[in-house]
């Protein structure tokens, strides 16, 4: 039953960093204006976006996994 609670809390996890990483986007791009004048600024913005919300992921996968183990051992769960 752990690994269910701790499978969901990941994710969870996962899922409200991304949800922050893109609104904190979509309100920069709102505040300032697009971000792109031609298309290859609009493609390497596009990589920039595609390549933070990797990044998100992956840090939130890994501070997920340690913080779910932490409350684990403490026997908080």
């Amino acid at each position: 039953m752990s690994i269910v609670k701790g499978t969901l809390f990941v994710i969870l996890v996962v899922v409200l960093a991304v949800v922050v990483f893109n609104g904190v986007f979509v309100a920069a791009s709102v505040y300032f204006g697009p971000f792109y004048e031609g298309d290859g600024e609009q493609s390497r913005n596009f990589g920039i976006w595609l390549l933070g919300n990797a990044v998100v992921i992956v840090v939130a996968a890994v501070g997920g996994v340690v913080s779910y183990l932490r409350r684990l051992r403490r026997g908080r769960v």
